[in-house]
């Protein structure tokens, strides 16, 4: 493959669920990735649905195929000495390991000394024994209890969303790990991580539930109210021939919506003028405006709404998502000729690179042991030579040290991949003012602009600098671009032309810095929608993946009140940041990313859009079923002793752990069953039987039989579950005005230990230091700067 942030880097795969989707990361970078597969292939190649007229293919999968781009195969036999031989050889030459606890190879690669001879390895763990389904670890995230109507059980994610939040996090930690062996010129293994499953799901999907019920708080379902809203917490309302989801929040928003309903006299002037009274009538209002929005068509209302500010966007099925003009016009999904399947799309790596020579085409996923001969070759090379180590030691709990982030970023995305930056060494300062306070900052401890005491800001600024400066003067630009050309990065999501203004683009920026790099961020990204506004919520419904988000009997597609894909889109992007520091070390250049959030939220469910090329009319949810594993969904147990619904999700995964299972829930031992074609042809049934089991028992107790038993089980888990379990991962921090508060931590273990976490900032609490001791300004310019309200404020 050539081209690409990682190329010239070898990585070597071992096939299996949970380390795919950092393959993939990997290879959409232009990595040269090897799956490592048994001979009966990964697990990924017998995932059901298939593609029509796929016949015994291996590459009928439809999951397979998505998930899988780019890479190479080659079959290893790990209970042959052949087999370990290849696959230690194969590892001598790679510069990354991905492996997975449970994997086909993981006894073989613990042979090897330290576990690999590669210079970075990481290996994803599932201590809970949480398994490879799309439904358990999702449950165990503590996503699924926000999911849904409040009517129907929770409702599972589509795709394989926990499994690859692990992916995300292994596939950042391997870009710096190695980013800091190149760095220092590091020769040999030594460099390992390991990702713990069940804590990167709740990283990726929810770090703000347990921060929000410590600070003693909720916000549309999570903290201290763990709920199912439905539509209702980020509203979705019918219209002339679909449905869109509207946010109006603040007053310019609510100005907007006002204005899209043709300023209705009900509303402009009568009670509903009211923010108050708006906020306690709110089913009543939004049966006033329901009606309204349901003369007009979704797409008129959606262009229509966007040119006035408001938030708005449609409900998207996977058919009407490819289609939608932005979409094509990004070249969101890319053209391939499959050598099996003919011509199809597949949703591209989720970035645009400038200079356009450094974005890497996909190409079909490989054949079953498709390139063995060519691994095999690889393997009888002699080793390359390693170069003299200009310093052998390396900090694998800080490899970004040394590098300067400037963080423009505002809300969600890019501050939280900032801080992970900081939280991995690097110095991350982020720009901001109370003329204009980043909106998560809006909502604290003592009621509205308590700006110190958020808990989802402080949540996600862990670890990085506060620098204060009113950017509306002029010298307080020519701070921040003076700032800027002493960075190595710059991190903005800010709407439209503002980073352009401030000459902060990435035109600007390489004006200040030849060899920067930049990453932009924006909800929808350049295109016929640039600058459109969107939250997370929206990109959920525009995406499609609100609309594979929901039971087939649901009233209408409702989703997710998570704020998803906010905390999983800026941490992948963060491999594409760290390679193009990689890159940077090697050739002198920086380069932009243009990483537009839909395009994640897209990319997570690339085996859905696989399957909608295959299918006439819309692809159909699944909600809690699964095409390949019965049971598998979520079943409601006995209320707890306050009478909340407390539900349980589990998956039999093999008729082995069939086996296993009808020994803890009676009434299933029927020979029939044993198979899971005969399972999944009766579901119902099955369903039936388990939910009468589970209903008698405190979730607790359905878990712990079922885990005991080896079967994948989790509690669909609450805030009040994450603070009772009081979990070293959800570290307790002191701050100068919140307390002493629980924060999620970062889902990574180095020998056993985790990373620190460090305390957010308070408001402008780092301006002194950026301005004395980085930018190296005299006193009494910082003075005259702070007197006249530039600095500090």
């Amino acid at each position: 493959m050539a081209g690409g942030l990682l190329e010239g880097l070898r990585v070597l795969e071992v096939g299996h669920p949970l380390t795919e989707y950092a393959g993939l990361i990997w290879a959409g970078l232009g990595a040269e990735v090897w799956l490592v597969e048994p001979p009966s292939g990964a697990a990924t190649r017998h995932r059901r649905p298939r593609l029509p007229n796929a016949g015994d293919s291996p590459r009928g999968s439809a999951a397979f195929l998505a998930r899988n781009v780019g890479k190479k195969s080659v079959v290893v036999d790990p209970d042959s000495a052949d087999g370990l031989q290849l696959l230690r050889q194969l590892c001598r030459h790679s510069d990354v390991v991905f492996d997975a606890e449970g994997s086909a190879f993981s006894a073989t690669l613990a042979t090897f000394a330290d576990g690999t001879d590669a210079q970075v390895a990481v290996t994803i763990t599932d201590r809970l024994r949480l398994g490879c389904s799309s439904i358990v670890g999702f449950a165990a995230s503590g996503g699924m209890a926000s999911s849904g109507w409040p009517h129907q059980p929770p409702c599972n994610a589509p795709s394989w969303l926990a499994l690859d939040g692990a992916g995300v996090y292994a596939a950042t930690m391997a870009a710096a790990g190695i980013f800091a062996t190149r760095r220092l010129g590091h020769v040999g293994g030594g460099v390992r991580y390991e990702i713990p499953y069940e804590e990167a799901a709740v990283a990726a999907i929810t770090p703000w539930t347990r921060c929000l019920h410590s600070y003693e708080m909720q916000a549309a379902g999570q903290g201290t109210l763990t709920a199912r809203l439905g539509p209702n917490g980020f509203p979705i309302y019918e219209t002339k021939d679909g449905y869109v989801r509207i946010l109006a929040g603040t007053p310019k928003q609510w100005r907007a919506f006002v204005a899209l309903l043709g300023e209705p006299e009900e509303i402009v002037s009568g009670p509903f003028s009211d923010p108050e009274f708006r906020v306690a009538n709110a089913d009543a209002l939004k049966l006033l405006c329901a009606e309204l929005i349901r003369q007009r068509p979704s797409r008129e209302l959606f262009l229509d709404g966007q040119k006035l500010g408001l938030t708005i966007s449609p409900v998207n099925s996977l058919r009407h998502f490819r289609a939608d003009d932005h979409v094509r016009a990004r070249g969101i999904f890319a053209s391939v000729e499959d050598p099996e399947f003919g011509a199809m799309e597949l949703v591209r790596a989720p970035q645009l690179l400038q200079p356009e020579a450094l974005n890497v085409a996909p190409t079909p996923a490989p054949g079953l042991d498709e390139h063995g001969a060519e691994a095999r070759a690889l393997a009888a090379q002699p080793l390359p030579e390693s170069p003299p180590a200009a310093n052998s030691e390396v900090d694998a709990a800080k490899p970004l040290a040394g590098i300067r982030v400037l963080n423009l970023g505002v809300g969600a995305v890019v501050p939280e991949a900032a801080a992970l930056l900081a939280l991995l060494g690097a110095e991350v300062v982020k720009v901001e003012s109370l003329a204009h306070v980043d909106f998560l900052r809006r909502n604290g401890l003592n009621g509205a602009m308590d700006v110190n005491n958020s808990p989802t800001f402080n949540q996600l600024n862990l670890g990085v600098q506060s620098l204060a400066v009113d950017m509306r003067h002029e010298e307080g630009v020519q701070l921040v671009q003076q700032l800027a050309a002493q960075c190595d990065v710059i991190m903005e999501n800010m709407r439209g032309p503002v980073a352009g203004r401030w000459g902060l683009d990435y035109d600007g920026a390489r004006r200040l810095r030849e060899d920067i790099v930049c990453w932009r961020s924006q909800g929808l990204g350049g295109g016929p929608y640039d600058g459109f506004q969107t939250y997370g919520p929206n990109l959920q419904t525009f995406s499609g993946i609100t609309h594979q988000w929901s039971h087939p009997d649901d009233p209408f597609p409702a989703g997710t009140t998570l704020n998803h894909p906010d905390h999983i889109a800026g941490k992948q992007s963060l491999v594409a940041v760290i390679a193009a520091l990689l890159r940077r070390e090697r050739v002198g250049k920086g380069c932009l990313i243009d990483a537009a959030q839909v395009e994640t939220a897209a990319f997570l469910i690339g085996d859905r859009y696989v399957q909608q090329f295959h299918h006439e009319g819309n692809l159909p949810p699944l909600g809690n079923a699964s095409p390949d594993m019965a049971p598998h969904g979520c079943y409601r147990c006995a209320d707890d002793e306050a009478g909340n619904e407390r539900w349980l999700a589990l998956a039999v995964e093999s008729d082995a752990a069939w086996q296993r299972f009808v020994r803890v829930v009676p009434g299933l031992s029927d020979a029939g069953w044993a198979t899971a074609e005969a399972r999944l042809a009766d579901a119902e049934t099955i369903d039936a039987a388990v939910q009468s089991w589970a209903r008698q028992l405190p979730v607790a107790e359905a878990e712990g039989r079922l885990r005991e038993a080896g079967v994948a089980a989790s509690r669909v888990v609450t805030g009040d579950d994450m603070a009772a379990a009081d979990s070293p991962f959800f570290a307790a921090l002191g701050h100068p005005t919140s307390g002493t508060r629980r924060y999620t931590g970062v889902p990574v273990r180095i020998a056993g230990k985790r990373l620190p976490l460090r305390r957010p900032p308070l408001l402008g609490e780092h301006t002194e230091h950026v301005l004395h001791d980085v930018l190296h300004c005299p006193a009494e310019e910082v003075e005259r700067l702070t007197a006249l309200g530039v600095v500090g404020r």
